[in-house]
Parts: structure tokens; sequence; C-alpha cells
């Protein structure tokens, strides 16, 4: 039975309006692409036997000595390591560590081991370096974005089991800087038995130029040794895009009102 003209006026207009509130509030998504170089610091692949002082695999780093301050796009930043006049300190601890997945110590308190397993990939950093080498060091990067547009930043911050000698004394803690200026201290205070545990934080902004410089700078006090970072992430929040949004309204009025009456109607005998 063929339906009466009203009533296909009425359910036509109804899919009208079901399918502009859909396509309504389906968000066109940004460009997810991270836009931050190494964020998960696989780069640079470690040699195999790398040792910081006894344990290993580990690379150390070292603000203000040439090739061995930037770790695959992230620019090292603060002074220890290097004397009042900026020159390195032969022999000075290392302020930045790059670890492996393997990477151990002794847990002096049980006898066990004490493990630093990335939250992503094979390697992660530990910004208090060697021992905790304070609170001025950190690393920074330099990324392209568009004044006005929003971004949101993502990472992972590792603790250490606080009941292991040498991580005793408060939670792991990052400061957050954008642009030279500080936005917070994150903080974890997660336990796992010898072992790390990873805490997610995301942060969104508004970028006030064509630059914005992403700084992250070690914030755990003395008496925790192990600040973890890894898995880093800056994409573009997605915007709603209204002349897309509008055309694909129209294109679905243009295909219902286009809708022939079914063949079979036409050929009914009448």
């Amino acid at each position: 039975m063929r339906m009466p003209m009203n009533l296909q006026s009425v359910w036509r207009s109804g899919l009208v309006v079901l399918f502009v509130f859909c396509v309504s509030v389906v968000p066109v998504h940004a460009n997810s692409i991270n836009l931050l170089l190494n964020g998960d610091f696989e780069n640079p692949l470690m040699p195999a036997g790398s040792l910081c002082g006894i344990y290993g695999p580990c690379l150390g780093f070292h603000n203000g000595v040439a090739g061995n301050d930037n770790i695959g796009g992230w620019q090292l930043v603060g002074k220890s390591g290097v004397d009042s006049g900026g020159v390195a300190i032969p022999g000075a601890p290392a302020t930045i560590l790059l670890l492996g997945y393997d990477y151990s110590e002794p847990d002096n308190a049980t006898g066990g081991t004490l493990h630093f397993h990335p939250h992503h990939g094979l390697q992660s950093l530990d910004l208090t370096g060697e021992g905790n080498q304070g609170t001025t060091n950190g690393i920074r990067q330099s990324v392209s974005t568009l004044a006005g547009h929003s971004y949101t930043l993502t990472f992972w911050l590792g603790h250490q089991y606080s009941g292991a000698p040498g991580y005793l004394n408060g939670p792991a803690a990052v400061g957050l800087y954008l642009d030279g200026q500080g936005v917070g201290s994150f903080t974890n205070s997660l336990d796992t038995f010898e072992d790390v545990t990873w805490k997610p934080f995301r942060y969104t902004f508004t970028a006030s130029g064509s630059q914005t410089v992403i700084a992250f700078l070690n914030d755990t006090p003395v008496g925790n040794n192990y600040s973890g970072l890894d898995n880093v992430s800056l994409v573009e929040v997605p915007e709603p895009a209204s002349l897309a949004l509008a055309l694909l309204g129209l294109l679905g009025i243009v295909l219902i009102r286009g809708r022939g009456p079914n063949p079979r109607e036409r050929f009914k005998p009448r």
C-alpha cells in the first residue's frame, strides 16, 4: 500500500531533521599526529652494554656538553654539571638519564631487584639524573603551533617503589612550563612493589604564537632519586567545521528529496 503524500512529506522531513542533527553533533577531527619529536624517547637507541655508573642499560646526558645535551630533539636545560662559567665539569653526574627496558638496581631493603620498565616502548627518561641533581634540570622542545588554536599535551609520570632506599622521600614530580612560564607541578606517589608505576596527565592550552616551547623540569624532592617521563604527545584539539556540517546537511536533504517512488509502485496494477 502506497503511503499518502502528506505522510510521505512528514516522514521525509523527519529524516531531514534527524540527518542534520546527527551530522551536527559529530565533530570534524583535527590532525591527531603527535607534533613533538621523540615523544616516546626511543631515540637515540641505546647501544648494548651502556652503563650509568655500574647500572644499565643506561645513557647519561649532561648540560653544557656539546653533543651530549640533546635527546632526540629534546634540549637539556639547567645548570648542574657545569661550573659558574658554563663549562662542563669533568666526571660530573649526568643530569638526565635515558633508561633501557631492562635497567635495574638492587633493592637493599629486601635483597631483591628494582625494575624501571618504561610505560611505552623500550626506553624512558629519569629527570632526576644520577642521584637527584635538583629541580633546575629538565628538557624542552619548541614546536610549531597556530596562535589562538587549542592543543592538548599528554604525558606519563613514573614513580618508583617508595619502600626502597633512595626512593623513600616524597612523590615523583615534574614541573610543566610553556614558553618559559610554569603552569603547574604534577605528582605521582602510586606504588608497585619493586617497579615503576606510571600515571597519565593531560593539559590543554591555547597557543599564543607560531612557536610554543614545551619544557619538563624535575620537581622531585631530594631523597627520591627517580622521576620517570614517557609517552609524551601534543595534538591539536578538534574544532567544529561549520561549513562542512552545512554541506553534509544539504547533501542529506538532496538525497532524501531525490528519492523517486519505489519502482514496484510505478508498475503496480491500479
